[in-house]
């Protein structure tokens, strides 16, 4: 099926490994021109010469979504290389404190919010910036099944996905005059760099794990609470990202997606 994103131009943070290389790739080979943004600046750099090997269009920039002016600098380079935005993926994210939150750290709170959801906030206005005067736009968010149920242990890693799927609710509502969609994707478990480091700080704190590899970790998690009883693989997540990219999801806006293997039913 074409999904009418050849020659789009697109936007994906934290595109250097895991889901957001994943959706780089698919948009890529969906025929839009790719920017991949990421703190990491060598990952990113792979990434785009291997959509590049490919036959795709790819650039990488370093950036460090947390911060404004680098945001604003992305969106210009963006737009000096390609000439607009028209799909922005913001796929940064991550935690830091696996703790209750009685014995929660402030300064790792403060941290979690900001890579997941300030991050969004200032990539969201800065491509709404460019979108609003062409009156179109695709802007998908990455939130989590974490955002629509509490787990213990990740209390600001909830709190800050939980923000995520309000603003995108927000965002939705103020932009769809201008023929901009706003949607978030909620993944399951993938077993991503992130999830790596989630599983080496659920050994280090649970003296159960110590014996077991980070995969162990994972697989026991993912059978525990998935009724399909298997991960998801950052391909899947990628696929639903381009279809809600596509001209197909033109009037789908304002939606927390799951896929999640059936874990979150709302």
């Amino acid at each position: 099926m074409d999904l009418g994103i050849q020659g789009k131009i697109s936007v994906v943070t934290g595109g250097g490994k895991g889901i957001g290389e994943a959706i780089a790739l698919r948009l890529a080979s969906e025929g839009a021109k790719v920017v991949l943004a990421d703190l990491d600046s060598e990952a990113a750099k792979k990434a785009a010469d291997a959509i590049q090997a490919q036959g795709g269009n790819a650039l990488a920039v370093p950036c460090n979504t947390t911060n404004p002016d680098q945001v604003d600098a992305l969106m210009e380079k963006t737009g000096e290389t390609y000439g607009a935005v028209d799909i922005l993926v913001n796929n940064v994210g991550g935690g830091t404190g696996i703790d209750l939150v009685v014995r929660s750290k402030v300064e790792d709170w403060d941290k979690t919010v900001e890579m997941n959801l300030k991050t969004a906030y200032l990539c969201c206005r800065a491509a709404a910036k460019v979108m609003i005067p062409r009156k179109r736009g695709r802007i998908i968010n990455m939130s989590s099944i974490s955002g629509k149920q509490g787990e213990p242990l990740l209390g600001s890693y909830c709190a800050a996905k939980f923000g995520v799927i309000g603003f995108t609710q927000t965002l939705a509502r103020e932009l769809a005059r201008y023929d901009i969609t706003v949607n978030a994707v909620c993944p399951g478990y993938v077993f991503t760099p992130g999830w790596e480091k989630l599983a080496q700080a659920l050994k280090d704190s649970q003296p159960a794990l110590a014996d077991k590899s980070l995969l162990e970790i994972f697989e026991a998690r993912v059978r525990s609470v998935t009724p399909l009883r298997r991960p998801q693989e950052a391909s899947e997540i990628a696929g639903l990202v381009a279809y809600l990219a596509s001209y197909e999801a033109r009037s789908i806006t304002g939606q927390a997606i799951s896929i999640d293997g059936g874990i979150a039913t709302g």
